[in-house]
């Protein structure tokens, strides 16, 4: 994700040897980085945008981010599952 504004990342939650039961491990997409709006705490993920084209460059970096975020957590979702079934089999 190096060419990336790194504003979204993944978290995988995953089974663990001597875990009671054997359940399938899943990904969540999460936030990296935000602040708050202060009347709400909605989370804001940019800068403030005053042009077509700074909006253009921010959403297309957002697809950037999001497109690697997903190929990892594929990637991470993959070694998982095969964990899981190495904990499941012994």
């Amino acid at each position: 994700m190096s060419n990336t504004i790194k504003k979204f990342d993944y978290r995988i939650i995953k089974m663990k040897k001597g875990d009671k039961l054997p359940f399938n491990p899943h990904v969540e997409i999460v936030l990296q980085q935000w602040t708050s709006n202060k009347d709400d705490s909605t989370p804001i993920i940019s800068p403030n945008l005053m042009t077509e084209a700074e909006i253009d460059w921010h959403i297309q970096q957002y697809k950037a981010d999001l497109d690697a975020v997903g190929k990892k957590a594929k990637a991470a979702l993959l070694r998982a599952k095969d964990e899981t079934r190495s904990f499941v089999s012994t």
